[in-house]
């Protein structure tokens, strides 16, 4: 690779990295650092140094920051993320075109038979509100157990654009930062570009990788970076 075809490339990457708008600021950082050390960096070349070493250098990253970064990307699916159910009972107020919105006195969930997502329902006591609340109740009890593994809604970017031995570091992160060491890889894959698209989402475009080397725990440069399709 020359370095007008690096330069291409970074341009590209950068381009991509601004244009994922689920895209958290800490992870678009890690990208774009680790797209300048491979790429675009006049030490890339420096056999004394690894791409880890020069990335925690330009992020001006300790160690622990580092990790904690990979732990944002941590595929995963997280309930937080698209929970929109408003605050109080949810039975509608068909006179008056609005949800009853009283204090709840009864709540459950329910998931999603087609993603594995949770909804919370709540419901005050009120005769025509329990009515309305019974149906769904009864759709949901069980529902736990039927439903597929959620699909994940958080994190997997990071294998967008980096071919590395990604499970592996999540694992460690999780382990070093969270003190989590039962995080497992989900079944759809630890990109983002491998999950099923979510009705109301827009799939990941995916993007050519370049790879990482890792020895010794870190990550070394090869005489220069190798893509790898998507």
């Amino acid at each position: 690779m020359t370095d007008r075809d690096a330069m291409v490339r970074y341009d590209q990457l950068a381009s991509r990295v601004y244009e994922e708008r689920r895209m958290p600021s800490g992870t678009r950082d890690l990208l774009l650092a680790l797209g300048w050390v491979t790429l675009r960096d006049p030490r890339r070349h420096d056999p004394a140094l690894t791409i880890w070493a020069r990335t925690r250098d330009v992020l001006n990253a300790d160690n622990k920051r580092m990790w904690q970064l990979i732990t944002e990307d941590v595929p995963r699916y997280d309930s937080d993320l698209h929970d929109d159910s408003p605050g109080g009972c949810q039975a509608p107020m068909i006179r008056a075109q609005r949800l009853c919105g009283r204090s709840t006195m009864h709540g459950f969930s329910e998931c999603d038979p087609a993603t594995g997502w949770s909804r919370y329902w709540g419901f005050c006591n009120r005769p025509r509100c329990r009515e309305y609340m019974a149906p769904i109740w009864e759709r949901s009890r069980g529902s736990h157990k039927r439903a597929p593994e959620p699909i994940p809604n958080a994190g997997g970017l990071l294998p967008l654009f980096f071919s590395w031995n990604w499970e592996s570091k999540y694992r460690k992160a999780m382990e070093l930062i969270k003190y989590h060491s039962s995080w497992e890889p989900p079944g759809y894959g630890l990109s983002a570009d491998e999950w099923p698209t979510v009705p109301g989402s827009e799939p990941v475009k995916a993007f050519p990788k370049l790879r990482l080397v890792a020895s010794g725990g870190e990550i070394v440069t090869p005489p220069a970076p190798r893509l790898t399709p998507a």
